[in-house]
C-alpha cells in the first residue's frame, strides 16, 4: 500500500511551495532518515558541547564572581542553548526525534 502525502513548504512568505512525498518508496523514506540522522547527530554533539562548557563556566564564575569576563560568557552559552532548544524542541522533549518517521500523521 502505498500512501501519498504533500508537503507545504514555505519558500517565501508569499509563496509556497508543495513537494508530493511518497512514504510507500523506501529507498527515499530511508535516505530522508539517514539525513536526519546526520542532521540531529550535529545539533546533539553541539547541544552537548555547549551544556558541558557552560556548566564549566558557571563553576568558574562560582569560584570568581566578580570576573566579568566569566559573566559574559555564561550569559552568551545560555542564549546559544536557548537558541537551540527553540530551533530543535525535541533536543528537551526527551522523545526520540524519529518517532515522526514512523508514526502515522495525526489528523
Amino acid at each position: 500500500m502505498r500512501v501519498h502525502v504533500a508537503i507545504d513548504l514555505r519558500c517565501t512568505e508569499e509563496s509556497t511551495m508543495t513537494i508530493p512525498l511518497d512514504y510507500g518508496d523506501m529507498e527515499w523514506v530511508l535516505e530522508r532518515h539517514a539525513q536526519f540522522h546526520k542532521e540531529y547527530r550535529q545539533a546533539e554533539s553541539e547541544y552537548l558541547e555547549l551544556r558541558i562548557l557552560l556548566r564549566d563556566a558557571e563553576a568558574a564564575l562560582r569560584a570568581d564572581p566578580d570576573n566579568d569576563d566569566i559573566r559574559v560568557r555564561v550569559y552568551y552559552l545560555n542564549r546559544r542553548l536557548q537558541n537551540l532548544e527553540a530551533r530543535f524542541p525535541w533536543l528537551i522533549s526527551g522523545h526520540p526525534p524519529e518517532i515522526a518517521f514512523w508514526t502515522a500523521p495525526s489528523g
